[in-house]
Protein backbone atom coordinates (compact mmCIF):
# COMPACT_ATOMS: atom_id res chain seq x y z
CA UNK A 1 0.00 0.00 0.00
CA UNK A 2 2.97 2.45 1.20
CA UNK A 3 4.62 2.08 -2.35
CA UNK A 4 1.20 2.38 -4.25
CA UNK A 5 0.97 5.92 -2.44
CA UNK A 6 4.35 6.78 -3.16
CA UNK A 7 3.43 6.20 -7.02
CA UNK A 8 0.64 7.98 -7.21
CA UNK A 9 2.40 10.74 -5.36
CA UNK A 10 5.26 10.30 -8.23
CA UNK A 11 2.68 10.73 -11.08
CA UNK A 12 0.62 13.86 -9.79
CA UNK A 13 4.18 15.68 -8.98
CA UNK A 14 5.07 15.00 -12.84
CA UNK A 15 1.66 15.42 -14.06
CA UNK A 16 -0.01 15.76 -17.65
CA UNK A 17 3.32 14.05 -19.22
CA UNK A 18 3.20 10.90 -16.76
CA UNK A 19 -0.66 10.27 -17.15
CA UNK A 20 -0.76 11.09 -21.07
CA UNK A 21 -2.87 8.11 -21.38
CA UNK A 22 -6.11 8.71 -21.21
CA UNK A 23 -7.42 7.14 -17.62
CA UNK A 24 -3.70 6.36 -16.60
CA UNK A 25 -2.82 6.73 -13.54
CA UNK A 26 -3.99 5.45 -9.75
CA UNK A 27 -7.67 4.34 -10.09
CA UNK A 28 -10.01 1.10 -9.25
CA UNK A 29 -9.38 -1.88 -11.30
CA UNK A 30 -12.76 -2.52 -11.92
CA UNK A 31 -11.82 -6.51 -12.38
CA UNK A 32 -10.75 -6.37 -8.33
CA UNK A 33 -12.33 -3.18 -6.69
CA UNK A 34 -8.14 -2.71 -5.62
CA UNK A 35 -6.85 0.32 -6.05
CA UNK A 36 -3.76 0.48 -8.29
CA UNK A 37 -1.20 2.35 -10.03
CA UNK A 38 -1.82 1.59 -13.81
CA UNK A 39 0.22 3.97 -16.00
CA UNK A 40 -1.34 3.30 -19.18
CA UNK A 41 -5.18 2.79 -20.45
CA UNK A 42 -6.92 -0.12 -22.01
CA UNK A 43 -5.85 1.16 -25.30
CA UNK A 44 -1.79 1.22 -25.00
CA UNK A 45 -2.20 -1.93 -23.25
CA UNK A 46 -3.83 -3.49 -25.83
CA UNK A 47 -1.21 -1.95 -28.33
CA UNK A 48 1.68 -3.26 -26.56
CA UNK A 49 -0.09 -6.71 -25.86
CA UNK A 50 0.14 -6.76 -29.78
CA UNK A 51 3.58 -5.58 -30.21
CA UNK A 52 4.66 -8.20 -27.88
CA UNK A 53 3.05 -10.92 -29.27
CA UNK A 54 5.92 -12.10 -31.95
CA UNK A 55 8.47 -12.39 -30.05
CA UNK A 56 7.26 -14.08 -26.79
CA UNK A 57 5.75 -16.92 -29.97
CA UNK A 58 9.23 -16.92 -31.71
CA UNK A 59 10.66 -17.51 -28.21
CA UNK A 60 8.35 -20.44 -27.11
CA UNK A 61 8.56 -22.07 -30.74
CA UNK A 62 5.31 -20.21 -32.19
CA UNK A 63 2.37 -21.72 -33.01
CA UNK A 64 1.14 -25.14 -32.92
CA UNK A 65 0.94 -26.38 -36.39
CA UNK A 66 -2.16 -28.74 -35.29
CA UNK A 67 -4.98 -27.05 -36.21
CA UNK A 68 -7.71 -29.08 -34.30
CA UNK A 69 -5.85 -28.52 -31.24
CA UNK A 70 -5.75 -24.52 -31.77
CA UNK A 71 -9.27 -24.64 -32.19
CA UNK A 72 -10.39 -27.03 -29.64
CA UNK A 73 -8.57 -24.55 -27.08
CA UNK A 74 -9.77 -21.25 -28.49
CA UNK A 75 -13.27 -22.40 -28.00
CA UNK A 76 -12.74 -23.34 -24.42
CA UNK A 77 -10.56 -20.02 -23.86
CA UNK A 78 -13.90 -17.96 -25.50
CA UNK A 79 -16.49 -19.42 -24.00
CA UNK A 80 -14.43 -18.83 -20.53
CA UNK A 81 -13.71 -15.20 -21.86
CA UNK A 82 -17.45 -14.84 -22.48
CA UNK A 83 -18.24 -15.20 -18.87
CA UNK A 84 -15.51 -12.91 -17.43
CA UNK A 85 -17.06 -9.44 -18.74
CA UNK A 86 -17.12 -7.52 -16.09
CA UNK A 87 -19.19 -3.57 -16.19
CA UNK A 88 -17.17 -0.76 -16.85
CA UNK A 89 -14.91 -2.57 -18.89
CA UNK A 90 -14.10 -2.44 -22.73
CA UNK A 91 -14.41 -5.89 -24.58
CA UNK A 92 -11.03 -7.19 -24.68
CA UNK A 93 -9.37 -8.74 -27.93
CA UNK A 94 -9.16 -11.76 -26.56
CA UNK A 95 -6.77 -14.62 -28.35
CA UNK A 96 -6.00 -18.38 -27.55
CA UNK A 97 -2.91 -19.77 -28.76
CA UNK A 98 -0.89 -23.04 -28.18
CA UNK A 99 3.08 -22.51 -28.57
CA UNK A 100 5.17 -25.59 -29.64
CA UNK A 101 6.82 -25.76 -26.73
CA UNK A 102 7.72 -28.35 -24.13
CA UNK A 103 8.18 -25.94 -21.85
CA UNK A 104 5.01 -26.66 -18.82
CA UNK A 105 3.55 -23.07 -18.78
CA UNK A 106 1.28 -20.37 -19.70
CA UNK A 107 1.12 -16.73 -20.25
CA UNK A 108 -1.08 -13.44 -20.63
CA UNK A 109 0.26 -10.33 -22.53
CA UNK A 110 -1.79 -6.68 -21.75
CA UNK A 111 -4.91 -6.53 -23.81
CA UNK A 112 -5.93 -9.56 -24.65
CA UNK A 113 -3.51 -12.38 -25.83
CA UNK A 114 -3.27 -15.83 -23.81
CA UNK A 115 -1.39 -18.67 -24.32
CA UNK A 116 -0.74 -22.52 -23.40
CA UNK A 117 2.15 -24.71 -23.94
CA UNK A 118 1.67 -28.00 -25.99
CA UNK A 119 4.37 -28.85 -22.51
CA UNK A 120 1.07 -27.98 -20.19
CA UNK A 121 -1.52 -29.59 -22.84
CA UNK A 122 0.06 -32.63 -22.39
CA UNK A 123 -0.18 -33.04 -18.35
CA UNK A 124 -3.22 -31.77 -18.04
CA UNK A 125 -6.32 -34.75 -17.53
CA UNK A 126 -9.34 -32.81 -18.10
CA UNK A 127 -11.26 -29.60 -20.35
CA UNK A 128 -11.76 -27.77 -16.35
CA UNK A 129 -8.24 -28.33 -15.91
CA UNK A 130 -7.76 -26.16 -19.40
CA UNK A 131 -10.45 -23.88 -18.52
CA UNK A 132 -8.79 -23.47 -14.52
CA UNK A 133 -5.60 -22.15 -16.57
CA UNK A 134 -7.30 -20.05 -19.19
CA UNK A 135 -9.60 -18.53 -16.79
CA UNK A 136 -6.64 -17.94 -14.50
CA UNK A 137 -4.45 -16.29 -17.38
CA UNK A 138 -7.73 -13.88 -18.58
CA UNK A 139 -8.27 -13.13 -15.10
CA UNK A 140 -4.68 -11.44 -14.79
CA UNK A 141 -5.80 -9.69 -18.48
CA UNK A 142 -8.69 -8.24 -16.79
CA UNK A 143 -7.01 -7.36 -13.51
CA UNK A 144 -4.79 -5.46 -15.29
CA UNK A 145 -1.13 -7.12 -14.08
CA UNK A 146 0.51 -6.65 -16.68
CA UNK A 147 0.44 -3.55 -17.15
CA UNK A 148 0.72 -2.82 -13.65
CA UNK A 149 3.81 -5.21 -12.68
CA UNK A 150 5.74 -3.68 -16.03
CA UNK A 151 5.26 -0.16 -14.93
CA UNK A 152 6.73 -0.92 -11.55
CA UNK A 153 9.97 -2.42 -13.48
CA UNK A 154 10.14 0.59 -16.01
CA UNK A 155 10.63 4.25 -15.88
CA UNK A 156 7.24 6.06 -16.56
CA UNK A 157 8.52 7.49 -19.09
CA UNK A 158 9.66 4.35 -21.37
CA UNK A 159 6.83 2.85 -20.31
CA UNK A 160 4.27 5.66 -21.82
CA UNK A 161 6.89 6.15 -24.70
CA UNK A 162 6.45 2.27 -25.88
CA UNK A 163 2.91 2.64 -25.45
CA UNK A 164 2.61 5.59 -27.86
CA UNK A 165 5.30 3.92 -29.96
CA UNK A 166 3.18 1.01 -30.32
CA UNK A 167 -0.34 2.39 -31.33
CA UNK A 168 1.64 3.98 -34.43
CA UNK A 169 3.22 0.45 -34.87
CA UNK A 170 6.60 1.60 -34.76
CA UNK A 171 6.27 4.71 -36.99
CA UNK A 172 9.11 7.34 -36.45
CA UNK A 173 11.53 8.29 -39.08
CA UNK A 174 15.11 9.44 -37.98
CA UNK A 175 14.04 8.38 -34.39
CA UNK A 176 13.33 5.14 -35.90
CA UNK A 177 16.41 3.09 -33.97
CA UNK A 178 15.79 4.85 -30.48
CA UNK A 179 11.85 4.20 -31.11
CA UNK A 180 12.93 -0.17 -31.54
CA UNK A 181 14.99 0.27 -28.37
CA UNK A 182 12.38 1.50 -26.51
CA UNK A 183 9.87 -0.66 -27.20
CA UNK A 184 12.13 -3.43 -27.14
CA UNK A 185 12.94 -3.22 -23.31
CA UNK A 186 9.23 -3.16 -22.59
CA UNK A 187 8.61 -5.99 -24.65
CA UNK A 188 11.27 -7.60 -22.94
CA UNK A 189 10.03 -6.65 -19.70
CA UNK A 190 6.42 -8.25 -21.08
CA UNK A 191 7.96 -11.43 -22.12
CA UNK A 192 9.55 -12.18 -19.05
CA UNK A 193 7.14 -11.10 -16.81
CA UNK A 194 6.96 -12.57 -12.94
CA UNK A 195 3.77 -12.14 -10.61
CA UNK A 196 3.66 -11.96 -7.02
CA UNK A 197 1.65 -13.66 -4.68
CA UNK A 198 -1.13 -10.79 -4.68
CA UNK A 199 -1.80 -11.17 -8.02
CA UNK A 200 -1.70 -15.10 -8.47
CA UNK A 201 -4.18 -15.03 -5.69
CA UNK A 202 -6.40 -12.54 -7.17
CA UNK A 203 -5.85 -14.59 -10.75
CA UNK A 204 -6.96 -17.60 -8.69
CA UNK A 205 -9.97 -16.05 -7.40
CA UNK A 206 -11.45 -14.51 -10.49
CA UNK A 207 -10.29 -17.42 -12.66
CA UNK A 208 -12.90 -19.66 -10.35
CA UNK A 209 -15.41 -17.27 -11.02
CA UNK A 210 -15.03 -16.86 -14.59
CA UNK A 211 -14.89 -20.89 -15.24
CA UNK A 212 -17.91 -22.11 -12.62
CA UNK A 213 -19.63 -19.03 -14.88
CA UNK A 214 -18.36 -20.80 -17.89
CA UNK A 215 -20.36 -24.26 -16.66
CA UNK A 216 -16.85 -26.09 -15.24
CA UNK A 217 -16.78 -27.17 -11.88
CA UNK A 218 -14.49 -25.64 -9.75
CA UNK A 219 -12.50 -28.41 -8.20
CA UNK A 220 -10.75 -28.69 -11.59
CA UNK A 221 -9.38 -25.38 -10.64
CA UNK A 222 -7.98 -27.26 -7.49
CA UNK A 223 -7.10 -30.53 -9.38
CA UNK A 224 -5.04 -28.50 -11.86
CA UNK A 225 -3.23 -26.53 -8.87
CA UNK A 226 -2.64 -30.41 -7.41
CA UNK A 227 -1.01 -30.91 -10.64
CA UNK A 228 1.55 -28.14 -10.72
CA UNK A 229 2.40 -28.71 -6.99
CA UNK A 230 3.07 -32.73 -7.94
CA UNK A 231 5.02 -31.11 -11.00
CA UNK A 232 7.35 -28.92 -8.90
CA UNK A 233 8.28 -31.55 -6.29
CA UNK A 234 9.71 -33.94 -9.25
CA UNK A 235 11.42 -31.16 -10.97
CA UNK A 236 11.59 -27.22 -11.59
CA UNK A 237 8.91 -26.07 -13.96
CA UNK A 238 8.30 -22.62 -15.87
CA UNK A 239 4.64 -21.79 -14.90
CA UNK A 240 5.90 -21.31 -11.74
CA UNK A 241 8.44 -19.32 -12.13
CA UNK A 242 6.42 -16.65 -12.87
CA UNK A 243 2.91 -18.23 -11.15
CA UNK A 244 4.02 -19.11 -7.76
CA UNK A 245 3.21 -21.01 -4.48
CA UNK A 246 0.70 -23.19 -6.29
CA UNK A 247 0.99 -25.22 -2.57
CA UNK A 248 -0.08 -21.92 -0.85
CA UNK A 249 -2.64 -20.73 -3.26
CA UNK A 250 -4.57 -24.35 -2.81
CA UNK A 251 -6.09 -23.38 0.58
CA UNK A 252 -7.13 -20.15 -0.63
CA UNK A 253 -8.91 -21.46 -3.83
CA UNK A 254 -10.41 -24.56 -1.56
CA UNK A 255 -11.60 -22.04 0.91
CA UNK A 256 -13.25 -19.81 -2.11
CA UNK A 257 -15.25 -22.92 -3.55
CA UNK A 258 -16.60 -23.78 -0.16
CA UNK A 259 -17.77 -20.55 0.52
CA UNK A 260 -19.42 -19.32 -2.80
CA UNK A 261 -19.19 -23.12 -4.50
CA UNK A 262 -20.06 -26.03 -1.85
CA UNK A 263 -22.33 -27.62 -4.04
CA UNK A 264 -21.82 -26.58 -6.98
CA UNK A 265 -21.09 -29.50 -9.99
CA UNK A 266 -20.33 -28.33 -13.77
CA UNK A 267 -18.36 -29.06 -16.86
CA UNK A 268 -15.22 -31.93 -16.76
CA UNK A 269 -14.68 -33.45 -19.89
CA UNK A 270 -12.44 -35.73 -19.49
CA UNK A 271 -12.94 -38.21 -22.50
CA UNK A 272 -13.65 -35.15 -24.84
CA UNK A 273 -9.96 -33.33 -23.42
CA UNK A 274 -8.33 -36.87 -24.43
CA UNK A 275 -9.67 -37.32 -27.52
CA UNK A 276 -9.40 -33.36 -29.16
CA UNK A 277 -5.73 -32.90 -27.39
CA UNK A 278 -4.09 -35.53 -25.78
CA UNK A 279 -4.63 -37.68 -29.03
CA UNK A 280 -4.10 -35.37 -31.36
CA UNK A 281 -0.51 -34.55 -29.60
CA UNK A 282 0.49 -38.14 -29.71
CA UNK A 283 0.16 -38.70 -33.06
CA UNK A 284 1.28 -35.15 -34.36
CA UNK A 285 4.21 -35.98 -36.77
Amino acid sequence: MRRMAILCLAAAMLGPLALAPAGAGCQRVTATGRKAFIPLGWEEEIALGREAAPELEKEFGGPLKNLAVQAYVRTVGERVARSARHPDMPALPYRFTVLDSDSVNAFALPGGPVYVTRGLLEHLATEGQLAAVLGHEVAHVNARHGGEQIGRQMGLQVLIAAAQIALDHGEGGADKARHAETLGKVIGGLVNLRYGRRMESEADHLGLDYMVAAGYHPREMVHLLEILVEMGERRPIEFLSSHPNPDNRLGAVEEQISEKYPNRGGRVAEKEYHREVINRLKTRK
